[in-house]
């Protein structure tokens, strides 16, 4: 019973929460990058006796199964210190009551977590001012009960912790072992990051929550690091039907929560998903069968074979409906196809995945667009009843500026589309010559590249947001091609003109940003003496694209409402106003006009399309999925993942063609970045313990209305401090749904409790439970243990208060026997 088997059972199983009590119970052990280690050698271990207090201590190993208690009270609570509300979770009731604790000398100091240099850390706190300054900190994986073993064997002062439910679990075990009392504030399991997944007792990590369509990315790795690479793809696919394409665009926002941000760079998931979806491209070599489709299936029309489409489709497909994809140009995959150059994502990829999703019984129909000739009226009367609306957005958006209808003057969209499909022989298009983009962001680099591929000298973009704002587009471009591009930040045009030698100039100005008016816009202001020009031989204006409702109009009679010229929706349900229209993707307003948020779009309609078949309502149980619409800019991640030095090098490699630029991990790479993952919140899958009934009392919001706190009050000590709080004005009450907070224990109570190897001391003790007596030397010998081992955690059960030690005059060694109360 040694650090060997908590590595192996635990850590290397991605169950440790981070909690630090094995730290705290053993000077060998020390955590690095947020997972214990054994910093020298388990001195034990090393002269052949196992110690096990690591192991035995684990609040994972001693996972207890979920037994319902009654509270003593439950409240919904808001704290009145305004302060408290700006900062704090919800309704700001731990860190009230923690400053009130502090305030009146009650507690002396508390284990809490701390928000560090911008990481979340374990902290011993005394100052009342400290809780309110540090409060609204995500719990999980900060050593919590490593600096409550070092607070208690420090101070006989009255201490306490606040905790998720495993942690308060450690915490409770930590009190009994040391007789002491400590003051335990739990918090509901997941309460920091609840949706509609944990709602049905799903676990979610940061990366999972992070994803616009949920994929679970703790899941797939595991499965890559235990060399499971079809069952990896497999599970992404319940989620996201285009991995593949995933694989190499995705905005991967999965990573810029990663728990490891902080103390390491986040693990590279996009980099892990390209690796296991090329893995199944290069090993799919058996045909599947294409499945038989009921012919009475409920048919339903989906307009447009974008993400958006594709997803929608492929759901619909798997729950037994009967989808028709039209798709109004010769080929499928929308902007994906045309707008995204060969180099980013490869024909193959794009075809592999939706050739996945026709197979699946996907039906498509090219060259038919809706409009006038195919109408939502036409649709219906050829039998389909529900549909969805995901044709994006192809018309270019232009700035009207003066000269703009100049020659070698190009929108983005045309210029990718054309070079895409008809002019690529012409490989020396631009040769010697110098291009300007009036533009920064993602299309405007891609409309770089490319020209730099078909011989560009020089390409100038112009754009009037900062360095700061298009991060998250700069570090995607190799330096070597950044080396052939100049930004012009914070810049505005005001007109395009042709000088003397035929060649077009670009009339800039630099700009400031002024204040945010009352709508929350901020005004472009003109820096004075700051006008200059830029000649170039070729301009394209990259400033984003518009939906065309000419065709949509006339489809729909005029009737879809629209907002900002984007269809206009229920936010949840994706429903127009049109009963049994669905729309997604780019076309609806608030569109974040990234892959990914489409493709959390189709699947979000395509739960919409069954229940609203199927007469159910549309929006109970679920919520909006906020992050898979536009919400303002996004702010840059604090760090980045980064590949191998050897990919790095070859990525940056300058091959002007339009091969794939981003080299691939290998197995090993990808078994080695594969391992650097924590598995956050993989050990809540297992664990019963909602509202952490061995706490004085629990929060969190489930269970009360937005801005107030549940609590859950389970001794009553707990009772009697809330109680007090109340009566001293602290708190505000609200109405406790109980219903809804049943309903989350409940599901979080039928999980299944994984099983651990027994540590000697729980064999021990259950020997004597089922045997109701034995010695030392008759336990060791029908158990197979060293009689050392037994005769220490027999007295270490007793000093418990779990056994108890008789001496019987008739034999030799003293007996023990379960202690009985009185």
């Amino acid at each position: 019973m040694s650090f060997e088997l908590l590595k192996s059972e635990i850590i290397d199983a991605g169950l440790c929460q981070g909690c630090g009590l094995c730290v705290g119970s053993c000077k060998h052990i020390e955590m690095e990058v947020r997972r214990p280690v054994l910093k020298d050698y388990c001195i034990l271990e090393r002269e052949g006796q196992d110690c096990g207090k690591c192991y035995q201590n684990c609040p994972q190993v001693i996972q207890k199964k979920f037994e319902k208690q009654k509270p003593k009270a439950i409240y919904s609570l808001r704290s009145k210190n305004p302060e408290i509300l700006a900062k704090a979770a919800s309704g700001g009731v731990v860190t009230t009551l923690a400053k009130s604790l502090l305030d009146n000398k009650e507690l002396a100091e508390i284990v809490m977590v701390q928000e560090i240099e911008e990481k979340p850390e374990a902290d011993i706190v005394s100052d009342p001012k400290e809780v309110v300054e540090k409060a609204g900190v995500v719990y999980g994986r900060s050593g919590v009960l490593e600096k409550l073993v070092k607070l208690v064997g420090e101070t006989s002062e009255p201490v306490g912790i606040v905790g998720v439910p495993c942690e308060i679990r450690g915490a409770a075990e930590l009190e009994e072992e040391m007789n002491r009392e400590i003051f335990k504030f739990g918090l509901f399991c997941n309460s920091h990051m609840r949706t509609e997944l944990t709602d049905k007792g799903i676990v979610c990590s940061p990366c999972c929550n992070g994803c616009p369509s949920g994929v679970n990315a703790q899941g797939y790795i595991s499965l890559i690091r235990q060399g499971k690479y079809q069952e990896a793809v497999d599970l992404i696919r319940q989620n996201n039907p285009l991995p593949s394409i995933c694989g190499r665009i995705c905005t991967n926002e999965c990573e810029h929560g990663c728990t490891l941000i902080g103390d390491d760079h986040p693990v590279a998931i996009r980099e892990l998903k390209k690796f296991v979806t090329e893995w199944e491209i290069e090993n799919s070599t058996k045909a599947r069968k294409k499945p038989k489709i009921d012919k009475n299936a409920k048919k339903i029309a989906i307009i447009g074979s974008g993400p958006a489409g594709l997803t929608a489709a492929y759901y619909l497909r798997q729950i037994g409906y009967a989808p028709t994809i039209f798709e109004k140009t010769d080929k499928t995959g929308g902007m994906l196809r045309f707008g995204v150059p060969q180099f980013r994502l490869p024909n193959y990829v794009l075809d592999y995945d939706v050739e996945r999703i026709v197979e699946s019984g996907v039906k498509v129909v090219l060259n038919s667009s809706l409009g006038p000739e195919m109408t939502i009226e036409d649709l219906k009367n050829d039998g389909f009843e529900a549909f969805f609306i995901a044709t994006g957005q192809y018309k270019p958006r232009t700035l009207h500026l003066e000269g703009d209808d100049l020659p070698n003057v190009h929108v983005a969209i045309s210029f990718l589309m054309d070079r895409k499909y008809r002019y690529w022989e012409n490989n020396e298009e631009f040769k010697g010559k110098t291009l300007g983009i009036i533009g920064g962001g993602p299309v405007a680099v891609d409309v770089a590249q490319t020209a730099l591929r078909l011989g560009a000298e020089k390409v100038h973009l112009v754009d009037i947001m900062s360095e700061e704002q298009l991060e998250l587009v700069l570090k995607d471009i190799p330096d070597n091609e950044m080396n052939f591009m100049k930004y012009h930040f914070k810049t505005s045009t005001s007109k395009i003109t042709q000088s003397e030698d035929s060649k077009l100039v670009l009339n800039c100005y630099q700009i400031e940003w002024g204040a945010p008016d009352e709508n929350g816009r901020k005004a472009l202001n003109k820096v004075d003496g700051s006008d200059y020009k830029i000649p170039v031989d070729s301009i394209v204006i990259a400033v984003g694209q518009a939906v065309d409702f000419d065709q949509i109009d006339a489809a729909t009679e005029n009737k879809l409402e629209k907002e900002r010229n984007k269809i206009k929706v229920n936010e949840v349900t994706f429903e127009t106003n049109i009963s049994g229209v669905f729309a997604g993707g780019d076309i609806i307003n608030n569109s974040k006009a990234v892959a990914i948020a489409a493709i959390a779009h189709g699947k979000e309609a395509a739960i919409s399309i069954d229940k609203y078949l199927k007469g159910e309502s549309l929006t109970e149980g679920r919520y909006k999925k906020v992050n898979s619409f536009f919400t303002g800019p996004k702010k840059p991640p604090k760090d980045y993942s980064l590949k191998p030095e050897s990919l790095e090098e070859a990525t940056q490699e300058i091959n002007w063609s339009f091969e794939e630029i981003d080299q691939m991990f290998n197995e090993d790479m990808a078994l080695q970045e594969a391992r650097r993952c924590l598995s956050c919140n993989h050990f809540c899958s297992h664990c019963q313990d909602f509202p952490a009934i061995y706490s004085d009392l629990t929060a969190g919001e489930v269970g009360s209305q937005k801005g107030y706190t549940t609590v859950v009050v389970w001794t009553e000590r707990g009772k009697e401090i809330v109680e007090s709080a109340i009566e001293s004005g602290l708190f505000e009450k609200g109405e406790v749904n109980e219903e809804e907070l049943n309903k989350a224990i409940n599901l979080k109570s039928k999980r299944e409790l994984m099983t651990f190897e027994k540590t000697p001391r729980q064999q021990v003790f259950d020997y004597i439970t089922t045997q109701g007596i034995g010695t030392i030397s008759e336990i060791a010998k029908n158990l197979n243990l060293d009689s050392k081992k037994v005769r220490y955690e027999a007295l270490r059960l007793t000093q418990m208060m779990k056994l108890e030690m008789k001496v019987d005059q008739g034999r030799d060694e003293p007996i023990f026997t379960l202690l009985c109360e009185s």
